[in-house]
């Protein structure tokens, strides 16, 4: 088996586990829903402000040297637009009931992420209140900012006014002015002509505004956006856990799957058949499947004449039906078969065909009867049928009698006797004692539930290995194909003593 097989697709993986993955989904939207109505997202109002930059000969007290110094200049504005002074400029336009403290644990303001505007978040009573709020602290930051220039502009002009003062009071009264003192007059002229340019220019200091609005940020917005963020990461979450579940626990889905990882060819798909035809599969005089006749066709192209083991990774993987199938096949093409019990603990087999307190197997194993005696015949009608040793005593042998040489000794007198010699053998983790009998086969049939666990058959096929045993082929069962209907099933035939 190619351990590196195909790995499972994402969305073949999602829809194995749908219903979890649905559930991981649902939680997830659930979650983010919850979220933003506890967050109030609905009742949150947003509006920008962005910042012009200052003069860089510096003329209103403003110093930008650098991007990093302007990121500075923009994060302390954002401080500026919560302080008290904004606030109450904003309350006292709002005029209504909130109190500087709500309003100071409402509003939020931050540098933008590119650092070139702010950010303001109003989470109020109510969105309507929240844009109102939230514009008012924008008109509020213009106006104390402009008032903050206003009052930068007249404390320049004043010192240089004061300096044009002294330059004036020492000119000699009728004397002519001279030339040093005209020169730092008319620059005192320039400088103070060009913080009025600046100031004008600057005025607030805003570029441009972002106001909230209602209609932008309505009520569910912010709900459906985290919604939709909260439908992608469960996607992503569901995908990955369903991926990883799905990696864990490969399965045999398809006879694709088999093929990609197995080296021995699929001999037959047996269809699953309804629930009221599923007997007649075990009854020998009912003529097998029409898929159960092509895989007796395929063993006997692979093994010939021989002793075949018909097991499978685990119980329930149809390794007795697939056994029974073959058995009334093979016969009914003319071949001298035998069918060998050798789940000595369930003896399943055996009781199916009314041989479970018969002498069988386990009786061959310690002596108490020749393999003439343990052999019984069942009629599968027309003259039909083949021959059965069944499982035997199950309370009446050791394990180490089952892993004789005497018993490998009888499974050659077996291959001499019949054309075909099949072995029901259980699954070798629950049987270990039965292990002996692979090395003496000619050839093991694996039979392979659909949805079958891919790990559990890698471990059977090395253990097959270890033993001894050639993989002949392997039947895929219960592969959920729609059955032909059958013929009413005939009396079970009863075993020749």
């Amino acid at each position: 088996m190619d351990d590196t097989g195909p790995g499972p697709t994402i969305f073949g993986a999602l829809w194995r586990y749908r219903r979890s993955s649905l559930a991981i989904v649902a939680v997830a939207v659930l979650v983010s829903f919850v979220v933003a109505l506890a967050a109030g997202d609905g009742r949150t109002a947003r509006a920008r402000i962005v910042l012009r930059a200052p003069d860089q000969t510096g003329a209103l007290g403003i110093e930008l040297t650098s991007e990093a110094s302007f990121v500075r200049y923009v994060k302390q504005r954002a401080l500026f637009v919560t302080s008290d002074r904004v606030l109450s400029a904003a309350r006292t336009r709002l005029g209504g009931p909130e109190t500087l403290e709500q309003m100071r644990s409402a509003i939020a303001a931050e540098a933008s992420s590119s650092g070139e505007s702010i950010e303001i978040t109003v989470d109020g009573a109510g969105l309507e209140r929240s844009v109102l709020v939230a514009n008012a602290v924008i008109a509020a930051y213009q106006d104390e900012s402009r008032a903050e220039v206003t009052a930068a502009t007249e404390n320049a002009l004043a010192t240089l006014n004061t300096q044009r003062a002294a330059v004036v009071a020492e000119i000699p009264e009728g004397g002519a002015i001279a030339a040093a003192a005209g020169q730092t007059l008319s620059e005192i002229d320039k400088q103070m002509s060009s913080i009025r340019v600046v100031a004008s220019q600057f005025d607030d200091g805003v570029a441009f505004v972002d106001h909230a609005t209602a209609g932008a940020v309505g009520p569910w917005r912010g709900v459906l956006r985290d919604v939709a963020i909260g439908l992608a990461a469960g996607l992503v979450v569901a995908a990955a856990t369903a991926w990883f579940r799905a990696d864990r626990d490969r399965r045999v889905r398809h006879a694709g799957d088999l093929a990609g990882v197995v080296s021995e060819p699929l001999l037959g798909e047996i269809e699953t058949l309804p629930a009221q035809a599923v007997p007649s599969l075990s009854t020998p005089g009912v003529p097998p499947l029409r898929s159960y006749q092509l895989v007796a066709s395929g063993l006997r192209t692979m093994v010939g004449t021989g002793v075949v083991m018909v097991t499978g990774a685990s119980a329930g993987e149809g390794a007795t039906t697939t056994t029974l199938q073959i058995a009334g096949a093979a016969a009914r093409d003319g071949l001298r078969v035998l069918v060998v019990d050798a789940a000595v603990r369930s003896r399943d087999l055996s009781r199916l065909l009314g041989l479970a307190d018969w002498l069988g197997l386990t009786s061959i194993a310690t002596g108490a009867a020749s393999l003439e005696q343990a052999t019984h015949s069942v009629h599968i009608g027309d003259g039909v049928g083949f021959s059965v040793v069944p499982a035997g005593h199950a309370h009446r042998y050791s394990r180490d009698q089952l892993r004789s040489s005497s018993l490998r000794r009888v499974i050659a007198d077996m291959r001499a006797r019949y054309d075909l010699v099949l072995v029901d053998l259980p699954p070798l983790s629950s049987q270990p004692e039965t292990t002996s009998l692979i090395g003496v086969s000619d050839g093991v049939l694996v039979t392979v539930r659909r949805e079958g666990d891919l790990r559990s058959l890698r471990k059977l096929r090395g253990q097959i290995h270890l033993f001894g045993g050639t993989i002949t082929g392997y039947v895929l069962t219960f592969t959920g194909a729609d059955p032909t209907r059958r013929a009413a099933e005939p009396a079970v035939p009863q075993p020749v003593r």
